[in-house]
């Protein structure tokens, strides 16, 4: 609820004047009283000396208070030292990261950590370690995302507020010290120099933990901010006992419908002072800029405490409602101290680290401190989002309940990026959890219809692609996990993939997905491919076999996109090549990635990838070793995610996780070695920067995991048989690793697994004595000892005959690859020839024009007016797909000459892509529109000889969130000897600029321009400037995206 009160802005004043007087007055009574209990009047003077030289009474200016500041204890881990001291919550604060410092419990609902910044991609956890000001210490966070939702019920405990100030965000905001900082696994702690406040921080799974100390006797008012972070949609607040508060927060963001339920206690009575206000500076007249100012109510609440020098707050969370956060509360926060807490978190975190335990290695206790922080992070996502009593909110936003043997459910499922380290890391060490994650994602199915691709606080994000919660489910069926519904585990994949939405209606139509029909369409098809992998195992091992067939074929659908000229994945526009392929270039045909970061994307099939993108395992590993070596710089738009390069590979992402490990199916398991190595040494440090890409919930961290003990999945999921599903062998970066799974009903048992080196070197001869460059999922879940013999020299006899490298196939039985055309989509002149290829040379390509009869392809065909080609490939009588190219012939010669050129990721079809007589749909990223970014457009025609010319018009689109805006004019002009232009008209428009919607409008010139005789046309587009301020763009260039000019000539 709101309330607006309009009063003029000395009313604020009054107001402020008003609470330091009665704050004041409240002060006196508390020495007054203290008077009266003290047996030494120097106590009382004592005191009031104190209060009178801290309380500034009208102007409460902050005061330096450096005297006051305590130093943080200074980080000293030593080998000897607990794990959970080990970890630095710190690493990945900085840079790009995007984790937060503060405290949790293993997977825990809550994540109770400073709020630094209140937005921007750089404070998507609501912290980065390079600020200076704490808003306060919100209860969830997300670890390392790009996403900045989160961030509720934050509290900010304050002595006194910024003079001056008028939004409450800087009136109870205080300045830090970073050497006040001090944080390891499951404890933070800071100290708020405006304030003079140390704060401490712990959890339980449920519950945050706050400690709030005090330098000297003071006032202490509690701040509740409840619309900090996401759009706040409606809230409640209120004291349900003498110590007690509670409520709620609905908001939005990312996530459409964010719920979360808190109950705060206090070990201290409060007094209750309700809601505040504050100034808004509100336009009244948008077209002569006057304004007002208004008093506001705001979601922010004040609790007061009186003079005293410490307070214990605990907060509980539900995403049910506020009874479920009173028992989540009540449950594992039932007092109030906070030493107890604080042990035993560090306790649980103590025992959840020894699930993997390592000693030795190059790097002293500093890779020790990587290493540890890293698995810390592995263990923060999911999170826990079941109450105590068994209730969660369901992915139809319903409440329902869990009996005691279904275990617990969870949220934050980022599986784009986790399915590749992260799940397959948990279903070795974490069996349990990971069958309560499966259940979870099959609950979300039941309750929502479909599996999570990326979901949030019991929402669909609709973000990134792929179906992949289906390699977890498949990878923890090869891992032994027991416990899951297998048939309604299949019955889910099958809805996924066959759900027609997000290209998969025209990638089962075509086999591929082509650009006009989806964007990001090379990325789509080469993941759902990968998926369709890992369905066809599932389903053959549950006796599904004609599932199975069906899905095995899909997963072969990569190679339809496989050029056999360039050895890339590149995409197709209406079954042709797209021309002017750049490798390097960011383009809307990928997924955050370019075309070398996708071109090695299909783990379940890399006995193809070699045969078709190299020939051979030489040719293959050379390839590879080319994106390593070649220039760093990328091409087309600017991609944040895209970092971490070394050479095209891009590890702060994740489409490029598994490649250093291609070089092991190729029979080169050292050159494995020495770039996991590079990447562990140089990418990964001890530093709040220290990771080179977010961290996305746990991926990041988990390679460094698995890749420095020497054991790496690279297509989990895609066989679910122990004995077939494989690790890919590293190099182990320290002496000794135990590796110990949690207890569980894992079929066979838990064994713990003794990873230990003898010799010198980072190459390894032999693993257990054998030359097998890896291990089956079996042989690991046997546990015992993995002896690594290393030497200091590269021994190209490891992993290199048959059986001892890694190897993934697909039968290709029954399947043959659609051809391909080699073809613009426009010609001028007399004709144009139109190659076929295919990527077997043997194939048999058969093609036929319009609703002609086909003909067997021996050579390019001749093309001389309008046509629809068609066209399959066939190999022992199997047929491939139909594939189709539409072919317009242009009716004149003109030229179109740019003034500026158009960015080549927005080509279309080029130079004649505005006189071609196609037009652009309502998706900037089909490949049909040009796009302008840092020049304006402005193009012009020679039309060879003088026209009488009636009218004119230009396409235009708006979609204002990738920064595309329609031109705020465009301007047409005519010439007669291509230097002396004349403006023909100038026509404008009356579409918000604010408009969020995707917008397709034709500039057309009027009908009452009188005819004009000329030889040169031109057009021009007027941009309106840079992107406002309220955009997240603001400040940057727009974009301008047009399509087809058209020109009216008077008939005769």
């Amino acid at each position: 609820m709101r309330f607006f009160i309009h009063k003029n802005p000395l009313f604020y004043i009054l107001e402020y004047i008003i609470e330091r007087i009665v704050k004041f007055v409240n002060q006196i009574r508390i020495m007054r009283t203290l008077f009266f209990k003290c047996t030494s009047l120097k106590i009382l003077i004592g005191l009031s000396t104190i209060f009178f030289l801290r309380s500034s009474f009208l102007s409460q200016n902050i005061s330096d208070t450096s005297n006051y500041v305590r130093k943080a204890p200074v980080r000293q881990v030593l080998e000897s030292s607990p794990n959970y001291m080990k970890v630095n919550p710190m690493i990945g604060t900085g840079g790009h990261g995007h984790t937060y410092p503060g405290a949790t419990s293993p997977f825990g609902m809550v994540q109770l950590s400073p709020d630094t910044r209140l937005d921007g991609w750089d404070g998507c956890s609501g912290y980065h370690n390079s600020d200076s000001i704490i808003y306060g210490f919100s209860h969830t966070h997300l670890q390392g995302t790009g996403v900045s939702d989160y961030g509720d019920i934050l509290l900010m405990p304050c002595t006194k507020f910024t003079a001056g100030a008028t939004s409450w965000q800087d009136r109870y905001k205080s300045r830090f010290q970073k050497d006040t900082e001090y944080a390891h696994a499951g404890y933070y702690s800071v100290f708020l120099e405006d304030q003079n406040i140390q704060v401490e921080l712990t959890t339980t799974p449920r519950t945050g933990i706050h400690k709030y100390t005090l330098t000297e006797p003071d006032t202490l008012t509690l701040i509740i901010d409840l619309e900090h972070r996401d759009k706040l949609i409606n809230y409640s607040i209120y004291p349900l006992d003498d110590s007690t508060i509670v409520g709620h927060r609905l908001s939005e963001n990312w996530a459409k419908n964010q719920y979360v339920y808190f109950a705060i206690r206090f070990n201290k009575e409060f007094k209750w002072s309700d809601q505040l206000s504050e100034i808004k500076t509100v336009v009244t007249n948008k077209i002569n800029g006057s304004i007002s100012q208004e008093m506001e109510f705001v979601p922010v609440f004040a609790v007061d405490f009186g003079v005293i020098t410490d307070l214990t707050v605990r907060v509980g969370l539900s995403f049910c409602d506020t009874e479920g956060a009173v028992k989540n509360l009540t449950e594992e926060a039932p007092h109030s101290d906070f030493s107890d807490y604080r042990k035993a978190n560090e306790e649980v975190w103590e025992e959840q680290l020894k699930r993997i335990e390592v000693s030795g290695g190059d790097g002293g206790i500093d890779q020790q401190e990587i290493f540890y922080t890293a698995l810390y992070h592995t263990f923060t996502v999911p999170n826990l989002a079941s109450d105590v009593d068994g209730r969660y909110r369901g992915t139809d936003l319903k409440i329902h309940n869990l009996r005691p043997v279904d275990g617990f459910h969870y949220t934050v499922f980022s599986l784009w990026d986790t399915f590749r380290s992260l799940h397959p890391l948990l279903a070795w060490i974490e069996p349990g959890r990971t069958r309560d994650f499966i259940r979870s994602m099959l609950r979300m199915y039941k309750d929502g219809g479909q599996l999570p691709v990326w979901e949030l606080a019991s929402n669909y994000t609709g973000c990134m692609i792929g179906y992949h919660s289906i390699p977890v489910i498949a990878d923890a069926k090869a891992w032994g996990i027991i416990g899951i519904d297998q048939n309604l585990a299949l019955e889910a994949m099958v809805q996924a993939a066959d759900s027609m939405h997000l290209g998969l209606e025209s990638y089962v139509k075509y086999g591929y997905i082509p650009s006009e029909k989806e964007s990001e369409g090379v990325s789509k098809t080469l993941e759902y491919s990968y998926d369709d992998a890992c369905i066809a195992a599932y389903a053959e091992s549950l006796g599904e076999i004609e599932l199975s067939e069906r899905f095995r074929q899909r997963s072969l659908f990569w190679r339809n996109l496989l050029n056999p000229e360039s050895h890339f994945i590149q995409p197709k526009r209406d079954g042709a090549w797209i021309a002017g392929f750049d490798p390097t270039e960011v383009n809307f045909n990928y997924t955050e990635a370019n075309g070398w970061q996708y071109t090695f994307f299909a783990p379940h099939d890399i006995s193809g990838l070699i045969k078709f993108e190299g020939g051979t395992k030489e040719r293959f590993s050379e390839m590879v070793e080319r994106q390593f070596l070649d220039s760093s710089m990328t091409s087309g738009r600017t991609q944040v995610d895209i970092s971490g390069l070394m050479g095209q590979y891009a590890h702060g992402n994740e489409p490029s996780h598994h490649v250093a490990y291609l070089f092991s199916y190729a029979g080169q398991q050292y050159r494995t070695v020495e770039i996991v190595n590079d990447i562990l040494n140089k990418l990964y440090t001890s530093e709040p920067d220290g990771l080179c890409g977010n961290e996305d919930c746990g991926q990041m961290s988990a390679w460094y995991v698995l890749s420095s003990i020497g054991l790496y999945p690279v297509a989990p999921g895609s066989q679910v048989s122990a004995q077939k599903a494989q690790l890919v062998v590293g190099s182990p970066q320290f002496d000794n690793v135990i590796v110990t799974p949690a207890i569980s009903n894992r079929s066979g048992g838990v064994r713990p697994l003794y990873i230990s080196k003898i010799g010198e070197g980072d190459y390894v001869k032999t693993v257990n004595s054998k030359t097998r460059s890896w291990m089956s999922y079996e042989e690991i879940l046997k546990g015992g000892p993995l002896v690594f013999e290393m030497t200091d020299s590269i021994n190209t006899g490891f992993g290199i005959l048959d059986g001892d490298s890694p190897s993934t196939s697909v039968s290709d039985s029954n399947f043959v690859p659609v051809p391909a055309f080699v073809a613009g989509r426009s010609f001028q002149g007399k004709y144009s020839k139109v190659r076929l290829h295919h990527l077997i040379p043997d194939a048999c390509i058969y093609y036929k024009i319009d609703d002609g009869v086909w003909h067997k392809y021996k050579s390019a065909i001749k093309i001389k007016s309008d046509a629809e080609l068609f066209a399959y490939a066939e190999i022992n009588k199997v047929r491939s797909k139909e594939v189709h190219h539409s072919l317009v012939k242009i009716k004149h010669d003109w030229d179109v000459n740019y003034t500026f050129p158009y960015s080549h990721q927005y080509a279309a079809s080029g130079l004649n892509t505005l006189v071609d007589g196609l037009k652009g749909g309502n998706e900037y990223r089909t490949g049909d529109w040009q796009g302008f970014y840092d020049s304006p457009f402005e193009a012009t025609i020679d039309l060879g000889a003088m026209k009488s010319i009636s009218g004119m018009s230009l396409g235009c689109i708006q979609d204002i969130r990738p920064w595309i805006w329609l031109p705020e004019s465009v301007e047409f002009f005519t010439s007669n000897d291509g230097v002396n232009f004349t403006l023909f008209d100038k026509v404008t428009h009356d579409i918000d600029e604010n408009n969020y919607s995707k917008i397709v409008h034709r500039f057309i010139t009027e009908n009452s321009i009188p005819i004009t005789h000329a030889r040169y046309v031109r057009v021009k587009a007027n941009s309106t400037g840079p992107i406002p301020n309220w955009h997240l763009g603001a400040g940057n260039n727009r974009w301008t995206f047009v399509d087809e000019w058209e020109i009216t000539f008077e008939s005769k």
